[in-house]
């Protein structure tokens, strides 16, 4: 776990100050305006589902088959050049079907009022997102492989975090309109395209060689079997991930779906320390199926459920027991605070989604491959079931509560294939401890009175919850690799004083 516990720590550090940004515009800036927030979002969410399709699975490629492709020497047998030719293809795919997606995300989804004619009127501005979110995507798996998250996720996620917020504040202070705020989207997207480029370049891994005569005809066979299940992959996760901020959009109102996206946002917060985590194993998962090293598979599954456990729930605790007073110090907070249980659901979810750890990526690198594909093709079909059957009754609550269902069965499902299948699961005596941890907290948390200020009440709360629960932590040893994490910050900040 060395250098997963090291580029995952600096990546949770990384995503944390994007945590902050993103909270503070989330709580004071987003929901002064939650029709264009809606408008980001559902333009965000239409591209990534376009693109889960049109990268026909070499995103997965980039991380599946660079062990094959793998020669520093060589330029990795122009392996690089071999996912970006796949991108140029999935893009041309994409402008061929572009009226049919058009079709199905305008004329199905919405009805005829003036929130279909405000998607109608930048639905366009999908045309350069998509082709930027190919190549940038395909980059950013393509560098993991050299075990270098950090930089990317600044490029992929920190950049938005700071220039979304300035562009609305732009758009609220009268200097944008609704179209140069979306220009303003690209740009941002364009940068980080460019950023990218410039540091592959850095890391003397940007090779635009191609060497087709390199992939043999076995090789092609298992590219050829891959790229269909990873399309179908890519796309199924896509609609049981993304499909709810659309419908919701699109079955209610865009205003509404710029509410879900925003107690969206807040909840997210607890996945963060798994895109670290799993970014930085996913290449080690992928080598360690290659070498047939059962051993380092089943250590990365159980040491990174425990680290993630840990991490969301702290996180849950932190923001489900201060959700009022979060509420209370937003704008129009009367408004927003119709997503309370929406950040519930999906907190859950998330929290699910984080225990059963990299169960997608240990089972996506297996030779059962085809699996994820299957269960992820029930798993979008059962989404869009349950939020046309939650919609309707429960609002956008209802989209949340679609979401918790189609996560857990979803990834209760993985839990026994993988125990079927390969003998071992994420779980021990240190996951009961946590939930132990997590009752006696939240029974503090809900007993114990705070009736100040909101912001002395997040305070107070925040800072004896932190150390009921790290000190719990510690004091039961949960995780060697958490407990040495904490100590070498504590450690850090003494030094720091010191001087």
């Amino acid at each position: 776990m060395g250098i997963i516990q090291r580029q995952g720590l600096k990546h949770t550090i990384v995503s944390y100050v994007g945590v902050v940004i993103g909270l503070f515009s989330t709580l004071f800036i987003y929901p002064q305006v939650t029709e264009l927030y809606g408008l980001f979002s559902l333009l965000y969410g239409s591209t990534v589902l376009c693109i889960a399709f049109f990268l026909i699975g070499f995103n997965i490629h980039a991380v599946k088959f660079f062990p094959d492709f793998q020669d520093e020497k060589n330029q990795h047998n122009g392996f690089l050049g071999f996912l970006l030719s796949g991108g140029i293809v999935g893009f041309l795919l994409f402008l061929i079907f572009l009226p049919v997606i058009k079709y199905l995300l305008i004329d199905i989804l919405f009805i005829e009022d003036e929130n279909r004619a405000l998607f109608e009127n930048y639905f366009y501005y999908i045309v350069p997102l998509a082709f930027l979110f190919i190549f940038n995507t395909i980059l950013l798996k393509y560098v993991s492989n050299f075990h270098r998250i950090v930089v990317p996720n600044i490029l992929d996620q920190l950049l938005i975090k700071i220039n979304l917020p300035l562009l609305t504040l732009l758009f609220i202070g009268g200097y944008l309109s609704v179209n140069l705020f979306v220009k303003g989207v690209v740009i941002n997207y364009i940068l980080v395209f460019i950023g990218l480029l410039i540091y592959t370049k850095f890391l003397g891994e940007l090779y635009f060689k191609t060497d087709f005569k390199f992939i043999t005809k076995p090789l092609a066979k298992e590219i050829r079997s891959y790229s269909i299940f990873g399309l179908l992959n890519s796309l199924g996760s896509q609609v049981a991930f993304r499909i709810d901020t659309i419908m919701v959009a699109g079955m209610i109102d865009i205003a509404s779906g710029g509410i879900y996206a925003i107690t969206n946002v807040i909840s997210d917060v607890i996945s963060k320390p798994a895109k670290g985590i799993i970014s930085i194993s996913a290449p080690i998962i992928s080598k360690s199926w290659k070498s047939n090293d059962m051993e380092e598979i089943k250590m990365i599954y159980k040491k990174s459920s425990i680290i993630l456990l840990i991490i969301g729930w702290y996180t849950f605790l932190g923001i489900w027991g201060s959700v009022d007073d979060l509420f209370e110090i937003m704008p129009k907070s009367d408004e927003i605070s119709q997503g309370k249980y929406v950040i519930l659901f999906l907190g859950l979810a998330k929290i699910i989604d984080l225990g059963t750890s990299v169960n997608t990526e240990i089972i996506g690198y297996s030779s059962k491959f085809r699996f994820n594909f299957y269960l992820l093709l029930v798993l979008a079909v059962l989404n869009i079931i349950l939020n046309l059957f939650f919609i309707p009754k429960y609002g956008i609550t209802g989209s949340a509560i679609a979401t918790f269902c189609s996560i857990t069965i979803y990834n209760l499902a993985k839990l026994i294939f993988i125990k079927y299948q390969f003998k071992f699961h994420p779980f021990s005596f240190a996951t009961f401890k946590i939930l132990l941890i997590v009752a006696i907290t939240w029974l503090f948390i809900y007993f114990v009175p705070f009736n100040f200020n909101p912001f002395i009440n997040i305070l107070l709360r925040s800072i004896l919850m932190s150390i009921l629960f790290w000190g719990m932590t510690l004091f039961f040893n949960i995780s060697s690799d958490v407990n040495n994490m904490i100590k070498n910050g504590l450690n850090l900040a003494t030094s720091f004083f010191k001087k």
